[in-house]
């Protein structure tokens, strides 16, 4: 199947990955739709939009945040 965008996996993604696949709320077939989806530039249903994420401190990975 032919994308618009090539998928390429990087170090840091398959460490990521690592640690994702051993959640319990993991599911492969849900991963590897949304994405195929991100690959053709589908616009992604409701429930995989982005969303604010609460940092654990403000000091979170050197960046300010506000609230």
């Amino acid at each position: 199947m032919t994308t618009k965008y090539q998928i390429k996996i990087t170090t840091r993604f398959k460490k990521s990955y690592k640690k994702i696949i051993q959640q319990p709320g993991y599911h492969q077939n849900d991963f590897q739709k949304v994405i195929e989806m991100l690959a053709n530039d589908i616009v992604l249903p409701e429930q995989y939009r982005n969303h604010l994420l609460e940092p654990k401190s403000n000091r979170s990975m050197g960046m300010s945040y506000q609230t």
